[in-house]
């Protein structure tokens, strides 16, 4: 029989776990929440329980970070590194507190105590790349070219960021051509990196390479268009590029249809439904507007008009038309090969090839604003309408879905795909367009969708994939389901590990979306800021599905990025003047890990950037992989000189991530399985006989309400 202290001895042993365990969750949700004072006070008050499993030490040292108290960290990263299991992620992260602090010998000497406890690569390349940072501190550039260059070698995560501070350092000692060789490098393997790509920019102006300066200045206005380097470079070289600007900047140019309208195989899908895709996607979420483009039907077509009937009936294959807006008189005018106008037009009109494999060439379009929008040729199937305005004229695309999406399906997988990832890309894609004509914007072209990323991209005929295609045609009429409804979907390059609730994402619409582990390996998240920061730090867990695919993209799953206070503080003086930068702190984060606030603080005041788009606005416009992210500032003295930030995955992290479907097919899953892992609240539901296989269908939401079986036949 257990005595009376036996039992009192379990009750509270009891008790005191309890007690702990409660800490702990406060203590990370407080971390989460941007509580940092709160968060450390808890982890102090474990280490004051002398707790050893959740490494309070560690933890408190994160959460006075985050609040900008490194004095106050350092020592407890120093306790935390003498601990028994202390490994080369620990000694990594009370180097970067030191080299915060500017102890650089301290700092140094960790780094160094990192490699020798390292027992990862990305650990190590994280040492390496700290110590080539001390060494660019300490301001003896080439001293910090070995251990950039070794870096880029232990991991293939670091890489584009050593690379392009091997350029920045390269440059600083005045070696131009090899500064030249490792921007190249760096965007060749993140082509996101907004730092490597305006360091190219800059040097290709300063070395006089005019053209290359112009293009990069182009591509970096496309991402950003207020940057101010990029407008002066851009400017500065305009003149040196002759002839075709589009051409010159690498856009797509075809020179005739390449679909047979007269041939008859392979059989066409039987399509009841068409889509309205509104053409060159530009940022404003509308068809962009041209004053000028060219088109080429493959098959003998007529041109119609809703408000006046057929305009011409005897257009023929392979001629060549101009599409070109009059500013003087606000009308379109369409002329032959020779000039000759054929008509005008204030009204929409509609070129209609005359075969079931009808396509139409737009080439050459004048976009009156080119940045942002893929301005390259594209062949359509189907029908396509000029739509004037008062400053030129839009174009939308009328096609049979099933036609629509060989486009979309083969741009949104890599070849070389499996075929059942081809058939869950088709099945979602499907559910995103079909959703979209329920609930089209109200606006003058009467697009459904855009051909840009806004939803899924897609460039034509030039773009597609037999594999796709097949994929499309084997799951036909097929769409998500939730409720009777078809389901609103999202897809994203890469989750990093786990997906996003929509609940806590703050994207409009997307509420009923579920987080979901995106490994076969059931991942149940973090207990502790320590967890999160390894997450972002460290190679991924083994068990992925996006490490499954044929073609894994590293700079997808994780990447690092360094950026320089400089540009961080002219993009947040476009809102708001805050002076010096002084920090920046993530003030809140959903349950997942993501970034949904973030605070800069500067000498004269601070600035909450709030949402995804923001916050990609300020840290990298138009690049930033994803808000699934840890910062590591760096100073001199009380100012910020640098950021670092270790991130994962890419993509809103809503919905399904394209590369873990890939894997998972990969891994013999069907495209049920997949879908069913990232959507487990919807079924799948067939189109054409929605009263077969849904319950009674309600109405959606939106200006065209429908149920499962709403869209009109094709013609």
């Amino acid at each position: 029989m257990r005595t009376l202290s036996t039992v009192l001895l379990l009750v509270a042993s009891a008790a005191w776990s309890a007690d702990v365990d409660e800490t702990v969750r406060s203590s990370y949700g407080a971390f989460m929440q941007g509580r940092y004072e709160d968060s450390a006070s808890g982890w102090r008050y474990l280490a004051g329980l002398s707790v050893s499993g959740p490494r309070p030490e560690a933890n408190e040292a994160l959460a006075l970070r985050e609040d900008g108290k490194y004095e106050a960290a350092l020592p407890l990263w120093i306790k935390a590194s003498i601990l028994e299991g202390a490994d080369g992620f620990i000694w990594n992260q009370r180097a970067w507190t030191a080299l915060s602090l500017g102890r650089l010998s301290d700092a140094r000497s960790g780094f160094e105590k990192a490699l020798d406890r390292s027992a990862s690569t990305a650990t190590q390349a994280e040492a390496q790349l700290g110590m080539g940072l001390v060494a660019l501190v300490d301001e003896k550039p080439r001293a910090a070219l070995e251990p950039l260059r070794r870096a880029a070698i232990a991991g293939p995560y670091a890489i584009a960021a050593a690379a392009q501070l091997t350029a920045e350092t390269a440059l600083s000692v005045g070696d131009k051509q090899t500064a030249l060789t490792y921007f190249r490098q760096a965007l060749d393997v993140d082509a996101l990196n907004l730092e490597a790509l305006r360091g190219l920019m800059l040097l290709l102006d300063r070395i006089g390479d005019n053209r290359a300066a112009w293009r990069a200045a182009r591509r970096l206005l496309a991402l950003d268009p207020a940057d101010l380097d990029a407008l002066k470079v851009l400017k500065h070289n305009q003149g040196f590029v002759i002839g075709d600007a589009d051409a010159a900047s690498g856009a797509r140019r075809l020179s005739r249809p390449v679909l047979d309208g007269e041939s008859t195989s392979p059989s066409l899908p039987i399509s009841k439904r068409s889509i309205r895709v509104g053409l060159y996607g530009a940022p404003d979420g509308r068809p962009a507007t041209m004053t000028r483009c060219y088109i080429i039907a493959n098959a003998p077509f007529k041109v119609t008009s809703t408000a006046y009937g057929t305009l011409r009936d005897n257009g023929r294959a392979f001629d060549q038309w101009e599409v070109e807006f009059r500013p003087e008189t606000g009308v379109v005018e369409v002329r032959d090969a020779a000039r000759n106008i054929l008509f005008v037009a204030k009204q929409p009109f509609t070129f209609v090839p005359d075969s079931p494999r009808g396509s139409v060439l737009i080439k050459s379009a004048k976009i009156s604003e080119p940045l942002g929008v893929d301005v390259g040729d594209r062949e359509e199937r189907g029908d396509v309408s000029v739509i004037p305005n008062p400053w030129g004229f839009r174009l939308v695309q009328d096609v049979a879905l099933e036609l629509y999406l060989y486009g979309v399906v083969s741009m949104a997988l890599p070849e070389g795909s499996p075929p059942e990832a081809y058939k869950a890309q088709a099945v979602a894609s499907r559910t995103a367009a079909t959703w979209s004509v329920g609930h089209r914007p109200n606006t003058l072209e009467g697009f459904d969708v855009l051909d840009d990323t806004s939803l899924q991209r897609t460039i034509g005929l030039s773009g597609e994939l037999r594999a796709a295609a097949d994929g499309v045609d084997a799951t036909a009429s097929l769409v998500l389901a939730e409720d009777g409804q078809v389901a609103r979907v999202a897809q994203h390059e890469d989750s990093g590990g786990i997906t996003e609730n929509g609940r806590e994402s703050g994207e409009s619409g997307m509420e009923r979306l579920v987080s979901a582990s995106d490994s076969v390996k059931p991942f149940a998240g973090w207990g502790t800021p320590l967890d999160l920061e390894r997450f972002a730090r460290e190679a991924p867990a083994e068990g992925l599905f996006s490490e499954a695919a044929p073609t894994p993209s590293p700079a997808s799953l994780r990447w690092v990025r360094v950026i320089a206070a400089q540009k961080l503080r002219e993009r947040v003086s476009r809102r708001k003047d805050i002076g010096a930068l002084r920090r920046v702190r993530v003030a809140s984060r959903t349950s997942t890990g993501r970034v949904t606030a973030l605070e800069i603080i500067g000498s004269r005041g601070s600035f909450l950037c709030t949402g995804r788009e923001e916050i990609a606005s300020v840290l990298s416009p138009g690049s930033l992989r994803s808000t699934l992210f840890v910062l590591q500032p760096l100073y001199d003295g009380k100012d910020l000189t640098r950021l670092l930030i270790w991130g994962a995955g890419t993509g809103a992290g809503l919905g399904m991530p394209r590369a873990g479907a890939v894997g998972q097919a990969a891994l013999g899953r069907s495209w049920k399985e997949v879908l069913m892992t990232y959507f487990p609240r919807c079924a799948v539901r067939d189109l054409d006989h929605a009263h077969e296989a849904a319950p009674s269908a309600k109405a959606g939401r939106g200006p065209h309400k429908r149920t499962l079986n709403f869209r009109r036949p094709k013609k």
